[in-house]
């Protein structure tokens, strides 16, 4: 273990400028980063990929979407019947269940849009605030170290703590609300309409998927696969009987099997962890006792 130097009323004005440093470095840098990143790997759109990317700063959400080898699913997407489908089975009982419900409480719904309504707010904004609050708190703290008020240490470690919370869990979790919540009627209706939310159709079938959820150093990251037979590209005799059995290999109809793989990632910036350079500091830049502070003052005085 690194061996603790004495404490030095000069480590303080040290340690307030790494803060301060610190602080800006991580204000002006990215705050939250997120990436997508997909490729067809069998089936007529293979070899696409496509890349996006979307990072969220102090002032805005910058968005970037790259799409390589794109013309094998140009060909694909003009080849391909959109309006094939097959019907869900068991799905009509729901839906009629789903209608009687809607149709019995009409009154309360309307209440609770206006409800929602109401309450709408900008969350991105306020995730904005919080983590400028955290920042400004943090450097206050330090500043708090020179005095010799007498729980100095606790606040700086709250404010530290904070600072971090309002990066990985506040704000995260207001860019999630900002993007599911809010909105007028038209859009709360298109949203209970989405893929999920009452299917009667599939486009696909014969499917296999998987994904893998895993850690990575400061964010999460799914991995998922994707396969099945398109019938979009099975001529309209035939689809009743790939929907029933999985073409035989070699046939005209196998040709319309398609496999994805994607990879989805979300961290906090890359700068963020800057800031854990700040435990480290306060132990080898100890602060001096409350007693070593006053008698500081009083010999100023």
């Amino acid at each position: 273990m690194l061996p603790r130097p004495s404490p030095h009323r000069a480590f303080g004005f040290i340690r307030l400028s790494v803060t301060v440093f610190l602080a800006a470095h991580v204000f002006i840098s990215a705050w939250l980063v997120a990436t997508a990143e997909g490729i067809y790997t069998e089936g007529k759109p293979a070899p696409t990929e496509a890349h996006s990317l979307i990072a969220i700063n102090k002032d805005q959400t910058l968005i970037d979407i790259e799409i390589k080898r794109a013309t094998a699913f140009f060909f694909y997407a003009l080849e391909r019947d959109g309006d094939a489908a097959v019907p869900v089975d068991d799905t009509a009982s729901s839906n009629d269940t789903a209608a009687e419900d809607e149709s019995d409480s009409p009154n309360e719904a309307d209440e609770t849009d206006e409800q929602g309504e109401n309450e709408e707010r900008e969350w991105l904004a306020f995730g904005r605030q919080s983590i400028k609050l955290g920042l400004a708190l943090l450097v206050l703290s330090e500043l708090l170290m020179l005095s010799s008020f007498r729980w100095r240490h606790h606040v700086r470690s709250f404010a530290f703590l904070g600072t971090l919370v309002a990066f990985s869990v506040i704000f995260p979790a207001c860019y999630m609300l900002e993007l599911s919540g809010g909105g007028d009627e038209e859009e709360d209706s298109t949203a209970t309409n989405t893929p999920g939310a009452n299917i009667e159709t599939v486009s696909f079938v014969h499917t296999n998927s998987s994904s893998d959820f895993s850690f990575i150093w400061l964010g999460v990251q799914l991995e998922a696969d994707f396969s099945g037979y398109d019938l979009g590209l099975v001529e309209p005799e035939n689809r009743t009987s790939v929907a029933e059995n999985v073409p035989a290999n070699g046939s005209k109809d196998a040709k319309s099997f398609i496999a994805f793989e994607s990879t989805f990632e979300i961290q906090l910036g890359k700068n963020l962890d800057s800031l854990l350079i700040l435990p480290f500091m306060w132990y080898l830049l100890p602060a001096p006792s409350i007693v070593q502070t006053k008698q500081f003052f009083d010999e100023e005085e």
